[in-house]
């Protein structure tokens, strides 16, 4: 893929312990021994399950209800969901592990999520996710998600570790880490969904200290790979997005006619005085998205009374990028590895990338300043432009 840019010896450096493993280490993650729910078993889930069984692993499964086995097993045990395909949306609300074997298939086609976790401390591991869809305004339709949505409304967690799973063909996001402190998204695959992770805050509380690290976020249609985005005000504070792959983001198919460009990791915010600082864009991969592989989107400008969008502390590091901005942004048509478009006053750290194959290296659409240093720059037309407004 680096064509001509390998011999730089900068380019070993780039992406520290790759992006992420093949596709075969997420689906057979090696269970280990399992603790919970009586004498000390795992609990497990077959569509096979009958409570006749003895429970003791797959082929004699008690249960062939997921959320049934979740209610069954105790705080801090273990669920394991056998191969199969289960047509289901399920709400993890205690502190458990909930893992997948391989060929482990949630289904979520017509429900608002496919997986949704109230319970701090919990963590989702092995299992593909899939089709969340639907046409009720209120749900997020995400493959993933650190909520559940309850009659009492939304109910959002912390520490919640989302690790070796598949996401694929989500309406809304992949994996959303939502309203969330201190959650990690790894070693995940994120394909064809309307967004492969999103980090927000769209629950009430800010999405704070959250890891998404080692993760490929490929071909998602309906925006951007990774998208740190404020829409409520509270905050996207604190991410570590780190050593993940993001490729091919936002360019629309056939089942989502209207989708917008998309790039490979997006900060952005719509609202006044949104908080999207202090976040981290290190070592990742970034090529062929629709818009800019590093793109921020501060979109309001000055209003009398309210503060200014709160974008200080990014820092975008040692990243390889290559061409972007395939489907253009604002005021750039060209191809194009970091967008920086802000409405008020910004300052960015952008140092350390590799940057190849574009016409523009940095595009800034506002008043922005971009520190930077270190930036290597290979066939590249011009290495920094922009507009005075965005």
């Amino acid at each position: 893929m680096l064509a001509g840019v390998a011999g730089l010896a900068l380019g070993a450096a780039l992406v520290t312990a790759g992006p992420v493993q093949a596709l075969g280490a997420h689906q057979g993650h090696h269970q280990g021994h399992h603790r919970g729910h009586h004498h000390g078993r795992a609990v497990f889930v077959s569509s096979k399950g009958e409570a006749r069984n003895g429970g003791r692993g797959c082929r004699h499964a008690a249960y062939s209800d997921i959320q049934s086995a979740i209610e069954a097993a105790p705080a801090g045990g273990k669920v394991v969901v056998c191969r199969g395909v289960y047509a289901v949306s399920v709400t993890v609300d205690k502190p458990l592990t909930l893992a997948g074997r391989p060929g482990a298939v949630i289904d979520a086609t017509g429900f608002g999520y496919g997986v949704g976790v109230t319970a701090s401390w919990t963590t989702i591991r092995g299992l593909t996710v899939r089709n969340a869809s639907g046409d009720d305004s209120t749900m997020p339709y995400d493959g993933i998600i650190t909520a559940g949505f309850t009659d009492a409304g939304p109910v959002p967690a912390d520490h919640v570790t989302i690790v070796h799973n598949v996401v694929r063909g989500n309406a809304g996001s992949g994996i959303d880490l939502n309203s969330t402190s201190d959650s990690v998204a790894r070693d995940n695959i994120a394909v064809e969904n309307g967004v492969g992770i999103n980090v927000a805050d769209d629950l009430g509380a800010p999405a704070q200290g959250n890891r998404v690290v080692h993760n490929i976020t490929d071909r998602n249609f309906g925006g951007c790979g990774i998208a740190l985005a404020d829409h409520t005000g509270a905050g996207v504070i604190g991410t570590l997005v780190k050593g993940n792959r993001s490729d091919d983001n936002g360019l629309s198919t056939a089942t989502a006619p209207d989708a917008s460009a998309g790039s490979g990791v997006i900060l952005a915010s719509p609202i006044p005085g949104g908080v999207v600082k202090d976040n981290v864009i290190v070592a990742n991969e970034f090529h062929g998205n629709g818009h800019g592989g590093v793109v921020v989107h501060s979109h309001v400008p000055h209003v009398d009374g309210v503060p200014d969008s709160d974008f200080s502390g990014n820092k975008v590091v040692r990243n390889l990028i290559g061409t972007n901005n395939v489907r253009t942004d604002e005021s750039d048509l060209e191809t194009t590895g970091i967008y920086l478009g802000s409405a008020t006053p910004m300052q960015i750290a952008i140092h350390g990338n590799l940057i190849h194959d574009n016409t523009y290296g940095i595009f800034t659409a506002g008043d922005v300043t971009v520190r930077h240093w270190r930036n290597h720059f290979v066939r590249v037309t011009t290495r920094q432009t922009g507009v005075a407004t965005f």
